[in-house]
């Protein structure tokens, strides 16, 4: 009985501790910024369009933009990252691969490799972000990992259950983590525009 007292303690303690960490997580995935209607589809696509608060003209507005982005897509988490040379006149084209990290401790290390495009487009006082094209290359080191896009993933369809009542466990790390991302890169933009 000695024995067995102090193992029903431990796992008692245990559940306890487990219930209170995943019912944390499900707040997290509650938040109103990922609830349905938060992907937008456009023609079948997830596309993240965003206005963003600028003042001045649109050469001062793009030089600004050019400035940040030569910043913001030169740090350790960027794999990569190409500028092009847009078709639309008064926008910057940019591609990235980077990492978005989901859990990071002493011996696990679960994160993605998300690839998009971002479109900065300037006017006079005005400018719009436009993040496209989104996929992701997840679990690599098994066995290759699993390729996919975010319309297979990350749309309401594809991340809440069939009555749309509840955020599905792994779709819903990717949908949070890349509205994340999206609000990130906007609230960095912005401040550099301002």
């Amino acid at each position: 009985m000695k024995k067995i007292l102090p193992l029903l303690i431990l796992l008692l303690t245990t559940t306890v501790a487990s219930a209170q960490i995943f019912k944390g997580k499900n707040k997290e995935m509650n938040k109103a910024e990922y609830a349905i209607g938060n992907v937008p589809v456009v023609d079948g696509k997830v596309v993240f369009e965003e206005s963003i608060d600028a003042k001045g003209s649109s050469e001062a507005i793009l030089a600004k933009a050019q400035g940040w982005i030569s910043k913001r897509f030169s740090n350790a988490e960027i794999i990569k990252f190409k500028q092009y040379d847009s078709e639309k006149p008064g926008t910057l084209t940019v591609k990235s691969e980077e990492y978005i990290t989901f859990k990071k401790k002493a011996l696990v290390l679960d994160r993605t490799r998300i690839t998009y495009f971002l479109d900065i487009t300037a006017g006079d006082n005005s400018c719009t972000m436009k993040m496209y094209r989104i996929t992701y290359w997840y679990d690599e080191e098994n066995n290759g990992g699993n390729h996919f896009t975010a319309e297979e993933y990350i749309t309401d369809k594809e991340s809440f259950n069939k009555k749309q009542t509840k955020m599905l466990k792994i779709p819903g790390k990717f949908r949070m983590r890349t509205i994340d991302l999206k609000n990130k890169l906007k609230a960095d933009l912005q401040d550099a525009l301002n």
